[in-house]
């Protein structure tokens, strides 16, 4: 049997796929990139917004056009698990379909047997890499407790289940011994790892667990919500060398009455003390971050906060996203929502606000050697490598492109030289 795999939205949901592909691998099972060669094809859904969820009807349609006839449709996560009520009738088209945390049950309806294959066995017992494989995303837990005002993620995955530690490390240690040069640790809500098990946050014993793991490998650290980042936490960060100075902080706004209908846990006296901190530490250091455009009530002088945090905190890199009112949340409720025009207008200001504050970091790295790694030739030039530095996340921070020296240990990881910057994006020589 052959099987094609799609994997829509983020990195927690292709961590669920590789953990099912993994399982039907180790099975015999094959796979193909090719959609009409497949005897079954998995839709891996995401839900989380509007722009997801359009965009997994349209693979769901794609597929079920380019498929042979025969060929099973099978389509999962968190569309799912979010409509499932719904979803039988509004995709009959579908042969089989199931929710967040039972993509085992594809591996039931495939070989026609039951596993019983409980949730934490599923984890990390067999995993395929759907990236290059010289990183992996290590989950650590599921589920949010925040409640956010705006977010489904709680009735879509549930409350936070941290995973056992000894299980993770598990996982973790076999990832490197299979060459995973960096470990990208991500969750709902990373600070907040362990609550539930012992009582309070275990995060830093467990990197100090991962960190001690024999060989050469980094660890980035992904979702780290400001109300958990203290201190502390930050001096432990720079103190550990396996930790890569990378602080994604999602901040979602800087006013604080819009950070409180959003129900946030962070207020903006919060929020400057942990960025102040960071860059006081090392001006080295780079932070990521994301904020929400035309949340229900954001006039124009919530938005300039935001606007001069931004301008006057200067994150290396950030996202920003308009608003979405999703059934089902607290703020889908409320009024005084910005006009799409001055959503528009607020988006485009801060993109290049944010811009400026990116170029400059990259001016600032091209005065030195950076380190990076190599992915791939380009899709449109072969003779250019493509791949990111060290301070890029995948997929979100721009590319890396190799015009110059030679890659001759496979992904690296390499020293270079930034030749060129064309926003977002480098263009390096790689010097040894």
């Amino acid at each position: 049997m052959k099987i094609a795999l799609i994997s829509l939205g983020c990195p927690k949901n292709q961590t669920d796929l590789e953990y099912l592909a993994g399982d039907l691998k180790n099975d015999g099972i094959e796979f193909t990139d090719n959609i009409g060669d497949a005897d079954a094809v998995i839709v891996n859904t995401c839900g989380f917004i509007e722009p997801a969820v359009n965009e997994a009807i349209e693979n769901i349609l794609m597929v079920n056009k380019e498929k042979r006839a025969d060929a099973k449709l099978i389509v999962t996560g968190c569309m799912v698990e979010r409509y499932k009520n719904e979803f039988s009738n509004e995709f009959p088209e579908v042969d089989f379909f199931t929710g967040v945390g039972t993509l085992y049950k594809v591996r039931e309806y495939l070989e026609n047997k039951n596993t019983h294959k409980a949730k934490r066995e599923f984890y990390g017992s067999n995993r395929m890499l759907l990236n290059t494989p010289y990183y992996a995303y290590l989950k650590i837990s599921e589920g949010c407790n925040n409640n956010c005002s705006y977010c489904t993620i709680p009735s879509i995955r549930g409350r936070l289940v941290s995973r056992n530690t000894d299980d993770i490390l598990r996982e973790a240690e076999n990832l490197v011994k299979n060459n995973v040069k960096e470990l990208i640790i991500i969750s709902q809500d990373t600070t907040k790892y362990g609550i539930d098990i012992y009582g309070k946050p275990k995060i830093k014993e467990l990197l100090k667990s991962i960190s001690r793991i024999n060989g050469d490998f980094k660890i980035r650290l992904l979702y780290l919500n400001p109300d958990g980042i203290d201190k502390d936490f930050i001096d432990f960060v720079f103190k550990n060398e396996k930790i890569l100075n990378y602080f994604e902080v999602p901040v979602q706004h800087f006013s604080d009455k819009i950070l409180k209908l959003m129900n946030r846990k962070s207020d903006s006296n919060k929020i400057k003390e942990v960025f102040e901190y960071i860059r006081s530490k090392n001006d080295f250091s780079i932070i990521r971050t994301t904020a929400i455009v035309g949340f229900p009530g954001e006039t124009e002088e919530d938005f300039l906060k935001l606007l001069d945090f931004i301008e006057q905190y200067k994150p290396d890199f950030a996202g920003f996203f308009p608003y979405y009112k999703e059934e089902g949340t607290k703020a889908a409720n409320m009024k005084d929502m910005p006009s799409k025009k001055a959503i528009r207008n607020r988006l485009s200001r801060l993109k290049k606000a944010q811009k400026k504050n990116t170029m400059q970091t990259l001016k600032n790295l091209k005065k030195g050697l950076i380190e990076c790694y190599v992915e791939k030739s380009n899709d449109d030039f072969e003779f250019i490598l493509e791949g990111r530095a060290a301070f890029q996340a995948p997929e979100i921070d721009g590319k890396a492109f190799f015009i110059d020296g030679h890659a001759d240990k496979g992904a690296g990881p390499y020293k270079c030289k930034i030749k060129r910057i064309v926003y977002p994006d480098i263009y390096c020589q790689i010097v040894k």
